[in-house]
């Protein structure tokens, strides 16, 4: 998804943008949709999973419209909601839906903590964000990850990342917090503008939305289409699941690993491709039984 910074004012504009990139994204002319095939594959996955599965290890996914009926609802645990009245299955399957299954391919024996972050009944998501962070690290989740856009790095979320930090919750998000979606543009990370605890995932996607590797993001994953240059681009979504089921396999195979030591993990194994730093699961896994 391609989320702009929240506001009261721009909720419909949001609501607009979120129809016509699913239209584009299920059209003959956009990106193909198939978690099935090159996720696992492009970030060595699947070497990763000889080694590591994800048992014994909770991990939490923040987002909306879930299912609770599908493959990975059976490793849900503590599922909950940060949307006052909202359970899962309110609303249609869609985008949680699609995250968690991403998480349960990844890494098949973790459990999946389930919280809602925004509703499409109301706007804002920004403080259900820092809440379901928090809720995540007192219910036991190794780490958290969010797809639903930039988080405003405001005080709430700082303090819930010190909240999850102190007991070893690492937090995965989308975008760098002062990203330009509409442009492309990133303000640098000065003045306290990013928080260097934050993962954030990116995309190796589709020309249509070309962008050079850029330092805030810290490892890239799976490209959205199959046939895809290697570009920053659409399909950003795919990003936090994958390196969250990752990070599952990760913390299955050294249980001791501190949120700091991940984070050094995933950026000191990933490989260069044509300029971007790409999620390598199995190199992470062998760093992470070395260090035990």
């Amino acid at each position: 998804m391609r989320m702009q910074h929240n506001t009261q004012g721009a909720w419909s504009l949001v609501l607009v943008a979120m129809v016509a990139i699913s239209a584009a994204g299920c059209s003959s002319q956009g990106p193909r949709r198939n978690t099935q095939s090159d996720l696992v594959k492009f970030s060595r996955i699947d070497k990763a999973q000889a080694l590591s599965r994800g048992a014994s290890v909770t991990v939490a996914v923040i987002d909306w419209q879930f299912d609770r009926k599908g493959a990975a609802a059976a490793q849900y645990v503590a599922a909950t909601s940060m949307v006052p009245g909202e359970v899962i299955g309110d609303l249609k399957p869609w985008h949680g839906a699609w995250m968690v299954d991403i998480v349960h391919r990844v890494a098949p024996e973790a459990r999946i903590m389930p919280i809602i972050g925004r509703s499409l009944k109301t706007p804002g998501y920004q403080e259900a964000l820092a809440r379901g962070i928090r809720y995540a690290a007192e219910h036991g989740a190794v780490a958290v990850s969010s797809s639903m856009g930039p988080a405003v790095l405001s005080d709430a979320l700082r303090a819930a990342i010190d909240f999850a930090e102190a007991r070893g919750t690492l937090f995965i998000n989308v975008h760098p917090e002062n990203i330009a979606v509409a442009g492309e543009q990133y303000t640098p990370c000065e003045v306290r503008a990013c928080d260097a605890r934050i993962v954030r995932a990116g995309i190796v996607s589709v020309p249509e939305h070309a962008a050079k590797p850029h330092p805030a993001r810290l490892v890239y994953t799976w490209p959205y289409d199959l046939d895809a240059k290697f570009k920053d681009g659409w399909g950003y979504s795919n990003g936090p699941p994958i390196v969250l089921g990752v990070v599952a396999l990760v913390k299955s195979a050294n249980p001791r690993l501190s949120p700091a030591q991940i984070r050094e993990i995933l950026a000191r194994t990933a490989y260069d491709r044509e300029g971007f730093k790409v999620l390598d699961a199995e190199a992470a896994v062998r760093a992470a039984l070395a260090l035990r």
